[in-house]
């Protein structure tokens, strides 16, 4: 367990003073993940963890520089003698750039190994924190936990007696800490639903071995590749029908970070759905787009509602040749489109849990 550092100032940017474009090798800037590699390389991995110091300044402006809400937190590693973990601190929006981050780094080694996310530390519960001048004994955390198999989801609540004396302001930020620790920060977006902090004890009260147990049970029914079909209604009253991977969540895929949704139009029959007929070339588009766009992007559901099919895909924001392929396919076809950055997936998450 270990606290994270955040840049609080330019004054801690190591490139404060460079000019734009200004490598001071005479040749193109590095990206800013290349540069954080590049310093990491000659300096960053010889830094003390155990002292604040130059270095950790310099990781405070580097990281800042890939994402402003990025955060970084050093550690025992599992494999290695210390860990490097850059994380997003739960925010959607700021995922794709830890995932970039670490997609680039260099081996693991003896010395250090690299995560993108805070990962679950059971010894966390053996820990005694002050909070806002309380005395909080994290083994005495207590949760009420509900499993919605039809969602994949478990939805908590968290209850420490001490939230009783604490201001309402810190039940929250405790909250998530307490789940990150229990399943990891990537787990916490993939698998719990409804979070509430209670003031009042849960009855019955269940462990962090409950909540493991309830993750198991929804990772047990889980497949990322089965459709499911589901249906409803407009405002107006007419049928829609969809189909989505409702296995699938955005941190299985955290680059995939723009949405592209493509309409498809049709002569619709009197409830404003396809024919037979018509059906059968809506799917075989539906295919088409798929053999043209995975494993570069993501194809995650399908919506069919007064004479439009709605095609919503998923590509990485950095990768250009993807959302060219397709335009052009979108072109070839004839269908219009629409393209937004959506790291965390909102577009499409009703459907998908």
């Amino acid at each position: 367990m270990g606290l994270f550092s955040r840049r609080t100032s330019s004054e801690s940017d190591p490139h404060a003073d460079a000019g734009p474009g200004d490598s001071g090798t005479g040749g193109p800037a590095p990206t800013p993940v290349g540069a954080f590699w590049d310093w990491w390389t000659e300096e960053g991995r010889h830094l003390d963890p155990s002292q604040a110091g130059p270095a950790h300044a310099a990781l405070d402006g580097l990281l800042a520089a890939i994402d402003p809400d990025l955060t970084w937190h050093l550690g025992p590693g599992r494999t290695a003698q210390h860990r490097l973990t850059v994380s997003a601190g739960g925010l959607a929006d700021a995922r794709p750039a830890a995932e970039r981050w670490v997609r680039a780094a260099p081996p693991a080694d003896a010395t250090w190994e690299y995560a993108p996310a805070v990962e679950a530390d059971p010894a966390a519960f053996e820990a005694v924190l002050e909070v806002d001048g309380a005395v909080v004994d994290l083994a005495r955390v207590v949760l009420a936990v509900e499993t919605d198999l039809e969602a994949l989801r478990v939805h908590v609540g968290v209850h420490h007696p001490a939230f009783a004396e604490l201001p309402e302001r810190v039940h929250g930020p405790l909250t998530f800490m307490v789940l990150d620790w229990a399943l990891g920060e990537d787990d916490v977006a993939r698998w719990v639903g409804r979070v509430e902090p209670l003031v009042d004890a849960p009855s019955p009260a269940r462990t962090v071995a409950d909540l493991h147990a309830a993750v198991a049970v929804c990772a047990e029914e889980r497949d990322t590749d089965v459709w499911s079909a589901l249906s409803g209604q407009t405002a107006e009253g007419r049928p829609v029908f969809a189909l989505a991977r409702t296995g699938l969540r955005w941190v299985d895929a955290p680059t995939l970070d723009v949405h592209h949704a493509l309409v498809a139009t049709f002569d619709p029959d009197e409830r404003g759905m396809p024919s037979p007929e018509v059906l059968g070339r809506l799917q075989a588009l539906d295919d088409s787009l798929t053999a043209t766009i995975e494993p570069r992007g993501l194809v995650v559901a399908t919506v069919t509602t007064d004479g439009t099919r709605t095609l919503h895909v998923y590509t990485d924001g950095e990768d250009q040749n993807a959302a060219d392929a397709i335009t052009r396919w979108a072109t070839t076809h004839g269908l219009e489109g629409t393209r937004e950055p959506d790291p965390g997936w909102t577009r499409v998450r009703r459907l998908l849990g």
